[in-house]
């Protein structure tokens, strides 16, 4: 299920669930993607509400190398009905992406979407909503605005106070014509350009990016801190 691009038919949405990072920050012997939630690994919470939005025709899913074989039988016993391709990811998240760009057709996608597969709280329709939002501009992401002052920092000492009115937290997903990512991202790689998120890389090809309100309730779980919150946050949804 992996190396061949896609050709299937146009416009067609296709969803790159990244999942290659191996999480040192959780302190945790696998990838933080395939620690267990409630029961269940992390990836698979998190592909569902991809699963339940119809807006949403294909998945393409960047694991680990060492662990695509683990994934795909994941997967299959699922099983994973839009799976379209799991993939070995690369050193950094950039790469990872790109990888998973080589597995589809420019031609055969009309909108791409980038999620981090370790936000499961994600609704089927903020992903719609994003959708639609990255059909008639171009390019869309669920944010969050900053609720706390945002102090800027050098050496400990506080060098000035940002304006949080006009400050976001990024989330995911991240929305784009396929056109634009594919030129954002070749662009970058010729380039040797990082970035954190998706939407830096189109940003700076001038192409502009909005916003769709996103929610406290879709966090990326990073820290251990953060695995406690999203045990609540199922016990809470799910009744138990």
């Amino acid at each position: 299920m992996a190396g061949k691009a896609w050709t299937g038919v146009s416009e067609t949405n296709v969803a790159i669930i990244v999942a290659a990072g191996r999480g040192k920050r959780i302190g945790a012997d696998v990838p933080k993607a395939f620690l267990s939630l409630a029961g269940e690994p992390i990836i698979l919470r998190t592909l569902r509400p991809f699963e339940a939005c119809s807006e949403v025709h294909r998945l393409v899913v960047v694991v680990p190398e060492d662990l695509r074989a683990r994934a795909e039988a994941m997967f299959a016993a699922v099983p994973v009905t839009k799976l379209a391709a799991v993939i070995a990811g690369g050193p950094e998240r950039l790469h990872s992406v790109a990888r998973a760009l080589q597995t589809i057709s420019p031609e055969a996608a009309d909108i791409l979407l980038v999620h981090d597969g370790v936000r499961p709280f994600v609704t089927p329709e903020q992903i719609a909503c994003v959708i639609e939002r990255a059909r008639a501009v171009g390019a869309a992401l669920l944010a969050l605005p900053i609720a706390e002052t945002v102090k800027e920092v050098e050496d400990e000492r506080v060098i000035g106070t940002l304006e949080r009115r006009r400050l976001y937290l990024a989330q995911t997903p991240q929305a784009f014509r396929a056109a634009i990512l594919f030129e954002a991202y070749e662009r970058a790689l010729r380039e040797g350009v990082t970035a954190t998120d998706d939407a830096a890389l189109v940003e700076r090809c001038g192409w502009p990016v909005v916003i769709v309100q996103g929610s406290v309730r879709n966090v990326k779980i990073t820290w251990p801190e953060d695995l406690l919150l999203a045990e609540a946050l199922v016990r809470v949804e799910e009744g138990k």
